[in-house]
């Protein structure tokens, strides 16, 4: 299979709140180029020329073998140079990066440079670095609840990000357990 490219990722689209989105949309560039609010599971992938159809029933093994679910855009989250939505639980989102991994061990998340941590980027530098973007009224929208029932390979190309092609997982999402105070004594 060739190499790693920037120009494909295998994705969790999310719907952020009106006023985040558009935070996000003057705050990353790919935005504007289409690439949707996501969690990342491979980036970078598999070059367009290799998406052929024994790639795309691997991940349709692996993807559709996996129940849909819910989860918590948190909070704000930050790393050098980045701003982002903190997703709550992460078992889902590591479980299945495991599984994709295992299917596609040449492909980790970033190259393998940087552990697997699942978020959705809001902001990245210029933009991350500005303390205006980090004190946004558009945070106090989190958190919020979202539902996966499909991953998208999204591609780019010469006028911006589409999907290449959509998985959809097995099942209904259910909501996230809420913990339970514990009574006051």
């Amino acid at each position: 299979m060739a190499d790693p490219t920037d120009e494909t990722a295998l994705i969790i689209t999310v719907r952020l709140p009106a006023a985040l989105g558009g935070l996000r949309r003057r705050s990353v560039p790919d935005a504007a180029a289409g690439l949707p609010a996501h969690a990342t599971l491979l980036y970078p992938f598999a070059a367009g020329e290799a998406l052929d159809e024994a790639v795309r029933a691997r991940l349709e093994r692996v993807i559709s073998a996996r129940a849909a679910f819910s989860f918590r855009l948190a909070g704000l989250g930050r790393w050098p140079g980045v701003l982002y939505a903190s997703v709550e639980p992460e078992a889902p989102f590591r479980s299945l990066y495991a599984d994709l991994l295992s299917a596609f061990p040449q492909f980790p998340s970033g190259g393998g440079r940087f552990e697997f941590v699942p978020h959705v980027t809001i902001a990245v530098d210029p933009a991350a670095s500005a303390p205006e973007t980090a004190s946004d009224p558009a945070w106090r929208s989190l958190p919020v609840v979202q539902h996966a029932s499909r991953a998208d390979l999204i591609v780019r190309g010469p006028t911006g990000w589409d999907v290449h092609w959509s998985f959809p997982m097995r099942g209904e999402p259910k909501p996230p357990r809420r913990q339970q105070a514990k009574p006051r004594r």
